[in-house]
């Protein structure tokens, strides 16, 4: 968050990096856009929805067995992470 990126020398925030921040920000977005539909959705519901929704909610929503979603969240987040790590993140 920007409170964290202060320049220590004159306590103002430090444009490199709040600029690095918002780029990082956006390789990460950029990296969910490339999911498989479910996944994306999945991700999506669970990490970037303010509070995060139950997985009873996103079963529901998807058409999916509520025990199912921590497995298949799993696995979307094992192909982000590859993702990622092709962006060099």
């Amino acid at each position: 968050s920007e409170l964290g990126n202060l320049d220590p020398a004159t306590g103002s925030p430090d444009a490199s990096a709040i600029y690095a921040e918002a780029e990082r920000e956006q390789l990460i977005r950029d990296a969910v856009a490339e999911l498989p539909p479910r996944c994306r959705r999945i991700v999506e519901m669970l990490f970037f929805q303010h509070p995060p929704r139950p997985y009873l909610e996103v079963a529901t929503e998807l058409g999916l067995a509520e025990g199912s979603i921590g497995f298949i969240r799993g696995r979307c987040l094992n192909k982000l992470r590859a993702i990622l790590e092709e962006k060099g993140l």
